[in-house]
């Protein structure tokens, strides 16, 4: 039984962040209708700014998050207007060969200035908490519950402000929204230097867990795509519960197949993914709602 907790306890550790780490990668197809393949480098330069902040600075991880935020915002709101505002309204296939393109030049440009040795950052949050037979990694406790907030913080700017009404309904119907006043490409700006700023925070985060290297991205994007086929583009409850089920997924396979360490895990993530896809291809919330209320 404490076993069983014990994986329990960490699928669900896990899952908060894959559930923040998707929110970037879900918004960005569901409003723009850009597929964003390049989503896990930047995940991955979320990273690396928080370890050199931490190793050149010596702030901790969760400091870094005043830092990186903004960064990365302004990194993706100058990619929007240079790069992926011609990418809107064209085939999916071009996003696609884009930013696979552009996941190429980011992690070539990092490794040749950090070179590819994996990297590790500190952190004054360490050990654990034992309750019974069971353990909560400090680390681990504070990562959930910073995802949560930044779940909660987007839930609440995307229901209950006129930017986040507009974003909604640009993602409802952009013509719509056109004709009511609403600047589309303002939106989509500002809609993408958001999610590149939730998915360098998701860096962060999982800067204090794992080692950091420039090709650490593709499993990442890997995954952000089989959340958000389950979960409906956009849907930050659906994104929670889509990652959840799948660093559930992940630790049970590791923990009760001997042997196969996460691998197994992975590969059986994607089994889940087909499963959903078949039985209930709107995803498990839909996406994203409707915006009636813009004014």
């Amino acid at each position: 039984m404490d076993q069983f907790l014990q994986a329990l306890i960490n699928g669900i550790m896990l899952g908060g962040f894959y559930g923040v780490m998707v929110l970037g990668f879900s918004v960005i197809w569901g409003v723009m209708g850009v597929i964003n393949l390049a989503h896990g480098e930047f995940v991955m330069v979320g990273a690396y700014i928080t370890w050199v902040l931490n190793k050149q600075f010596g702030w901790d991880p969760f400091w870094a998050l005043i830092v990186v935020i903004p960064i990365m915002f302004v990194l993706g709101y100058v990619l929007q207007h240079i790069l992926i505002n011609r990418l809107v309204e064209r085939p999916h296939l071009i996003s696609l060969l884009v930013t696979f393109g552009l996941s190429i030049i980011i992690a070539n440009i990092v490794k040749l200035v950090y070179t590819a040795s994996p990297r590790v950052t500190d952190t004054a949050l360490k050990g654990f908490w034992r309750v019974g037979g069971v353990t909560f990694p400090i680390t681990k406790t504070y990562i959930l519950l910073a995802a949560l907030i930044i779940m909660v913080a987007l839930y609440l700017f995307l229901q209950h402000t006129r930017m986040g009404k507009s974003i909604r309904a640009a993602a409802q119907n952009k013509e719509a929204a056109r004709m009511v006043g609403i600047e589309i490409g303002k939106v989509y700006a500002l809609t993408f230097g958001i999610c590149i700023a939730l998915t360098g925070a998701a860096g962060m985060l999982i800067s204090p867990t794992q080692a950091i290297f420039p090709f650490m991205g593709p499993p990442l994007t890997l995954k952000a795509f089989a959340i958000t086929a389950m979960s409906g583009l956009g849907s930050i409850p659906g994104a929670l519960l889509g990652g959840i089920v799948l660093g559930l997924v992940e630790i049970f396979i590791g923990t009760y197949v001997p042997g196969v360490g996460t691998n197994l895990g992975v590969v059986s993530s994607f089994v889940l993914l087909v499963v959903v896809l078949v039985t209930r291809p709107q995803g498990l919330f839909g996406g994203l709602k409707p915006a009636t209320e813009v004014q």
